[in-house]
């Protein structure tokens, strides 16, 4: 009888694990709240293993993806010190100008009305205030440049009764003065001393020998003035006006283009 017992037990055992407790789980499933959107998305972030979705958003493509680092920006390389001194100092400019040159006490006298043509060369190096005694300070609008400039004059004349072609190479080392000038908007008023020498070139138009006093090396004093205006950055025009004295003279009317470093 014993082992007949056990075995109803048993049965009445499995009964129950079969049809009782699968409808109790399932009624308590279904008696659970359904999660919150922000537990959701706090599991989803939280799960490392899901694979992401395919291009079209809804296969997953089995395959995690790792985030691209970010690209560091590259330093821009630093200037030395002798390519900081010409951005900081250098200015080259050119000139187109009408000139009527002169030259006393050499007998030489210009063809025609006198007038001809030139352009020039100009490199400019800022200087310390300092050297003319002034003080450098924010209401303080006057710059100091060290020039150079190289300015060749086509001439043509006669002298001692011979005609002459040729060109006068001059040669001029000065200080210019830059101002701005509030009355004309965006205007730099320009003015400025040189000191030079002038070197003669000279070709007969006949068939005779030039001599020697025809090409004879003069001293020539110049002061000049204008203005500039910016036309874009580190680039400007302006007009020059050039009085030259001494050994040579010359009146020279132009127009100048600069640019800065």
């Amino acid at each position: 009888m014993l082992p007949k017992k056990r075995h109803a037990v048993i049965g009445l055992l499995g009964f129950f694990t079969l049809v009782v407790a699968p409808s109790s789980m399932a009624k308590g499933l279904e008696d659970m709240p359904p999660p919150t959107k922000v537990e959701a998305e706090s599991e989803a972030a939280s799960d490392t293993t899901r694979p992401p979705p395919a291009t079209d958003g809804l296969t997953p493509t089995g395959e995690v993806v790792a985030a691209e680092p970010v690209p560091e920006t590259a330093p821009e390389p630093e200037l030395s010190k002798a390519e900081r001194l010409l951005v900081d100092n250098l200015v080259i400019g050119t000139s187109i100008n009408m000139v009527w040159p002169q030259r006393s006490g050499s007998g030489w006298n210009a063809s025609g009305s006198g007038r001809t043509g030139s352009s020039d060369l100009l490199i400019g190096v800022n200087v310390p205030l300092s050297v003319l005694g002034l003080r450098k300070n924010k209401s303080n609008k006057i710059a100091l440049k060290g020039t150079f400039r190289y300015n060749p004059i086509v001439v043509a004349g006669v002298q001692d009764a011979k005609p002459y072609r040729g060109v006068w190479d001059g040669y001029h080392a000065g200080l210019e003065a830059h101002l701005k000038y509030p009355p004309i908007k965006g205007m730099t008023a320009i003015a400025g001393v040189e000191a030079g020498l002038v070197f003669v070139y000279l070709d007969p138009l006949d068939d005779f020998e030039t001599p020697k006093s025809a090409e004879a090396t003069g001293v020539i004093l110049t002061a000049h003035a204008g203005g500039d205006w910016e036309v874009a950055p580190k680039i400007t025009v302006g007009p020059r006006i050039y009085v030259g004295f001494g050994g040579f003279q010359n009146l020279q009317i132009g127009a100048a283009t600069n640019f800065a470093f």
